[in-house]
């Protein structure tokens, strides 16, 4: 099995941020930019940390 990284830019103009997501949602293909393909390799994604200070720190403010 291949792993491929893909990156893509999109160049809009407006108002707000919110306002470029939905110009960008609404139609990806008019303000693409940019689009590249590297191949990779599979990293596994990192878990969050255990051990006592996460579990009182997530307590603390309420995350479980």
């Amino acid at each position: 099995m291949k792993y491929f990284k893909i990156t893509k830019t999109w160049s809009v103009k407006a108002e707000s941020e919110d306002e470029a997501i939905k110009q960008v949602a609404a139609d990806p293909g008019q303000y693409l930019d940019s689009e590249t393909v590297t191949r990779t390799e599979y990293k596994k994604p990192l878990q969050k940390a255990g051990g006592w200070k996460n579990g009182f720190k997530n307590q603390i403010l309420g995350q479980q």
